[in-house]
């Protein structure tokens, strides 16, 4: 079964029926970029930055939902994640699951905030990737938009000075790819300024 890897590092015992509903879901055939590789690249991440049971499960949630609609859908993600893992695991921890979703807003956790500063970076990871990695995903990206490509131009346009207007990663492993992720914005912005 091709899913197997994946269900394989779902952190609670015994993949079982939330794992598959989930997975389901990432599946989605609309899907480019918020997709299973997606998720995959998440969970290396968080495995090089030390993640627990809450940022695992906060990260195969966090795009769970993905109707191309910012902010909306990490609400619906989190309020999935509160669905299917209310009375699994302890109420306290599901509570911070859906803390975590909700920070992939914005990408901004405080900075006494280790395990939202895990989940964040690890879910920008990509942006840090070698350039050609950075570029596929894009354009995944853009295979899932259903905007024209002016509209489109506009959003990524903003979407990035807002994510060079401040750090992009918050903890100290993220921090060392700082300089490729901003080298790979900067790069993005100037071909949809010709």
């Amino acid at each position: 079964m091709a899913d197997q890897p994946l269900l394989s590092r779902w952190p609670l015992p015994g993949p079982g029926e939330p794992a598959h509903t989930v997975l389901a879901a990432w599946a989605e055939p609309h899907r480019r970029y918020h997709d299973a590789r997606h998720l995959a690249e998440c969970l290396d991440a968080a495995g090089r930055l030390g993640g627990g049971v809450p940022e695992l499960l906060a990260l195969w949630f966090h795009d769970a939902v993905h109707t191309d609609t910012p902010g909306a859908d990490e609400a619906a993600s989190a309020a999935f994640a509160r669905d299917l893992l209310s009375g699994r695991i302890a109420r306290h921890l599901v509570d911070e699951v859906t803390r975590l979703v909700l920070l992939t807003r914005h990408h901004r956790p405080e900075r006494s905030d280790p395990a939202g500063a895990l989940v964040c970076d690890a879910d920008l990871w990509v942006l840090g990737a070698r350039p050609a990695r950075y570029a596929e995903s894009v354009r995944d990206l853009r295979a899932e938009s259903r905007l024209d490509d002016d509209a489109w131009a506009a959003l990524r346009r903003g979407r990035l000075a807002e994510r060079l207007a401040g750090p992009i990663y918050h903890t100290r492993l993220g921090r060392h790819r700082e300089a490729r992720a901003r080298a790979n914005l900067t790069a993005e912005l100037r071909t949809l300024w010709r």
